[in-house]
């Protein structure tokens, strides 16, 4: 299955500045509630500072196949949310990340 994602900048730094922020040790996070929307929208950002295009793309899969086997997905309606990667995020054992992603999710604004 593959998940819904932010494309254009400005729906980036729409979420970012209206949004509410979510600090842990794997990612940052920016969370938007949009009840217009039937789904929810994921953005993920992987910077250079995370390591060369290898390690930033399997940062990358990882995030997204923690959300994809989490079982908040299917509550996920109307949500808009990015998720900045770490360095840390590549070292992490893959049931911690999930785990955090999933506190993630959970947490209202």
């Amino acid at each position: 299955m593959r998940l819904p994602t932010l494309k254009k900048s400005s729906q980036f730094s729409h979420i970012r500045n209206k949004g509410s922020f979510y600090k842990c040790k794997y990612f940052n996070g920016f969370f938007l509630k949009d009840e217009n929307q039937d789904s929810f929208i994921l953005g993920l950002v992987a910077s250079k500072k995370l390591g060369n295009a290898v390690e930033r793309n399997r940062a990358k899969r990882r995030a997204r196949e923690a959300i994809r086997t989490s079982s908040m997905i299917g509550s996920l309606q109307g949500i808009q949310f990015i998720l900045i990667l770490k360095k840390t995020v590549l070292k992490v054992p893959f049931i911690d990340l999930k785990q955090e992603i999933e506190k993630f999710l959970n947490h209202d604004d």
